[in-house]
């Protein structure tokens, strides 16, 4: 039998999609790799291409690889985790596939929720993943996200029965639900079936490592990502005081994130390195960011901003 590598843990950014300022709003590959480059000067070793935050839903496929090709190319060294559209299981396979073939390491998918919590069982969610992994040619993340699949939870239990395929590796967690996390995290039946799970929001960093998660896949480490990665370490090293300090000011400039999304990340992005064109995504998403949120939150980023210089 095949042993599939499980993601090592750390600190993961998943990527923002840039864009020209164009009317078609075109991929912008010359801000993408360098705001790739930076991460990685600053210390990230794995992106998620075409997850939430990068818009995947809003791309075409070509669009979607040549993502991964450009990332893959520009920063060989990258852990490239890409993102999968879709609900058709022999699509997904295929996506997969050619997301291999232009540089991907492991993929990540979404909970099936489009048709709802009436209709979608626990029963039925495990029976999909299953058929996928079964055709997959990469290990797979479950990617936990209740905001966007209809309020639809994978429950612990069907956790315990998807981490018993070799080829599903491990998860993302982004919602707040904590009685998951510490199970999912403690279990020492998920860690034997080579099964490693990651927190989803930087707001809840160091309580989820405590609780056995191995790492965040997190936005606000595109913006900070020496403050992310000095945040998982002051932990990793016992320095629960310090760690404890520096998760009130991340989850105090997260909560902007949280409001702004993916239009908070890109504004913030701009803010600090001047990149991209345009400063929304496509449409439904074409609109400004409420700016009094920005200032409401503008002095904890500065706050951050000035520990991330200092790193």
């Amino acid at each position: 039998m095949v042993s599939y590598k499980v993601l090592s843990g750390g600190v993961y950014s998943p990527l923002p999609t840039f864009f020209k300022n164009d009317a078609k709003k075109s991929l912008d590959l010359e801000a993408q790799v360098a705001h790739a480059r930076h991460l990685y000067d600053s210390g990230i070793r794995g992106v998620l291409v075409g997850g939430s935050i990068g818009e995947a839903i809003h791309l075409t496929e070509e669009e979607r690889l040549t993502l991964i090709r450009t990332i893959h190319e520009a920063v060989p060294e990258f852990t490239v985790i890409a993102g999968v559209v879709g609900y058709c299981i022999d699509d997904i396979i295929r996506q997969i596939s050619i997301s291999k073939e232009n540089g991907a390491s492991y993929s990540v998918i979404l909970v099936p929720g489009y048709y709802g919590p009436s209709l979608v069982t626990q029963k039925g969610i495990i029976s999909w993943f299953k058929a996928i992994a079964d055709g997959a040619e990469l290990p797979i993340l479950l990617y936990n996200y209740p905001g966007v699949q209809n309020g639809i939870q994978l429950t612990f239990d069907s956790y315990r029965e998807l981490a018993r395929h070799e080829k599903i590796v491990g998860c993302k967690l982004t919602h707040y639900d904590f009685t998951l996390y510490t199970l999912v995290g403690k279990s020492t039946e998920l860690r034997s079936n080579n099964f490693s799970p990651f927190a989803g929001v930087g707001q809840v960093l160091v309580p989820a490592l405590s609780v056995g998660i191995e790492g965040v896949i997190d936005g606000l480490s595109t913006v900070f990502p020496k403050s992310m990665i000095h945040l998982f370490n002051l932990y990793q090293e016992g320095k629960s005081e310090e760690a404890s300090r520096l998760q009130e000011l991340v989850t105090a400039v997260n909560e902007m994130t949280a409001v702004l999304n993916l239009l908070g990340i890109k504004y913030a992005i701009k803010h600090r390195f001047d990149l991209g064109d345009s400063l929304v995504g496509r449409p439904p998403l074409d609109q400004a960011i409420d700016i009094s949120v920005w200032d409401k939150h503008y002095e904890d980023f500065k706050k951050l901003e000035a520990l991330e210089e200092s790193l």
